[in-house]
C-alpha cells in the first residue's frame, strides 16, 4: 500500500476512533431511555446533551484538519472558537489546555500567504502538537511575518513540575518522513509534513523537559 493510501486509511480510521466515544455514549442515552420518552431522567439527558455537543466540536475541528476545501470561507474568529472547542471535547480529567491566540494583524497574514489551505495547515499543527507530547496543559499559537518569511510557532507546554517527552516515532517521522513506516503513532505527522512542504514551507519539532515546539516557516 502507498504512503498516500496508508495516510488516508489512518485518518478515516482517526475520525472514527475521535467520534466514537460521544456517538456511543448518545446511543448508550437513547437505549436508557427506551421506547418511552417520559422516562427520560437528567442524568440520562445530561449524558445525551454532553455527548451530543462533543461530538459536534470534534466534527467541527475535524473537518477543517480533514476536509477537502481545507476550511476555506473560515474567518479567524470561527477558528479560535473551532480550537477551543475542540480541546475542551478532547481534554482529560484535568481540564482543557489554555489556548494563546495569535495578533489578528499576523492571522491575516498568514491567511493571504497560504489562503483557503491556512486553516487546515494550522489545525494539523496543533493536532501534531498534541500527538507528540499528549500531557499538554497550555497551547500557544505565534506567528510573525517579516522581510525574511512567515514563522508560525506552536509550542506545547506541560504541567509545571510534571516529567514531559515528545513520542520518538512522531519526532522521527517530522524529521525525515520517508524513513519512516506510516502507522497509526505518525500519521499526523506525515500529513502535516506533506501540508506545510506542499504549501512551500518546511516543519521542525523540538522538545524540552517543559514540552514541544513546532516550528513551520515560508521563506
Amino acid at each position: 500500500m502507498s504512503n498516500e493510501l496508508q495516510i488516508a486509511h489512518l485518518l478515516c480510521t482517526r475520525l472514527c476512533h475521535d467520534l466514537a466515544g460521544p456517538v456511543g455514549a448518545i446511543s448508550a442515552g437513547v437505549e436508557l431511555m427506551g421506547t418511552d420518552p417520559s422516562l427520560i431522567d437528567d442524568e440520562t439527558l445530561s449524558l445525551l446533551s454532553g455527548s451530543a455537543e462533543a461530538a459536534g466540536r470534534k466534527l467541527k475541528f475535524l473537518r477543517v484538519a480533514f476536509g477537502w476545501s481545507g476550511g476555506g470561507g473560515l474567518n479567524f474568529d470561527d477558528l479560535e472558537r473551532i480550537f477551543e472547542d475542540y480541546l475542551v471535547a478532547t481534554a482529560a480529567m484535568s481540564g482543557a489546555p489554555q489556548l494563546g491566540w495569535p495578533a489578528e494583524d499576523n492571522l491575516i497574514q498568514f491567511g493571504d500567504r497560504l489562503g483557503d489551505g491556512a486553516a487546515q495547515i494550522l489545525s494539523n499543527v496543533v493536532l501534531l502538537s498534541l500527538e507528540c507530547m499528549p500531557s499538554c496543559y497550555s497551547l500557544s499559537i505565534d506567528i510573525k511575518s517579516d522581510a525574511s518569511g512567515l514563522v508560525v510557532v506552536v509550542s506545547n507546554r506541560t504541567v509545571e513540575g510534571r516529567a514531559s517527552k515528545i513520542r520518538e516515532e512522531t519526532a522521527a517521522a517530522v524529521a525525515n518522513p520517508a524513513q519512516v513506516k506510516v502507522t497509526a503513532q505518525t500519521v499526523q505527522a506525515h500529513l502535516t509534513h506533506l501540508l506545510v512542504v506542499n504549501s512551500g514551507g518546511q516543519i521542525a519539532l523540538a522538545g524540552d523537559a517543559e514540552g514541544a515546539v513546532i516550528t513551520s516557516t515560508w521563506s
